[in-house]
């Protein structure tokens, strides 16, 4: 299942620089897909938040082939 949409929003800085970042992925059935980390200093937060879309994808795309190897048996 695809994911359709990625958006990541950025708080303020912490005492060490780091900050948190909020991301929102929405997959192909409206589910909405929310991670949040502590982002290194320098992170860039377009590269992290599109691999992990990425991943999101992959990770919901085996369940679905489980599923449905589940539902054959």
């Amino acid at each position: 299942m695809p994911i359709v949409s990625s958006t990541h929003t950025v708080g303020h800085p912490q005492v060490d620089g780091r900050r948190y970042v909020t991301e929102v992925h929405t997959d192909s059935d409206g589910v909405v897909h929310r991670v949040e980390y502590l982002a290194s200093v320098g992170a860039d937060y377009v590269a992290v938040r599109d691999a992990r879309a990425v991943q999101i994808a992959d990770q919901l795309a085996e369940a679905e082939a489980q599923a449905l190897l589940n539902d054959g048996a």
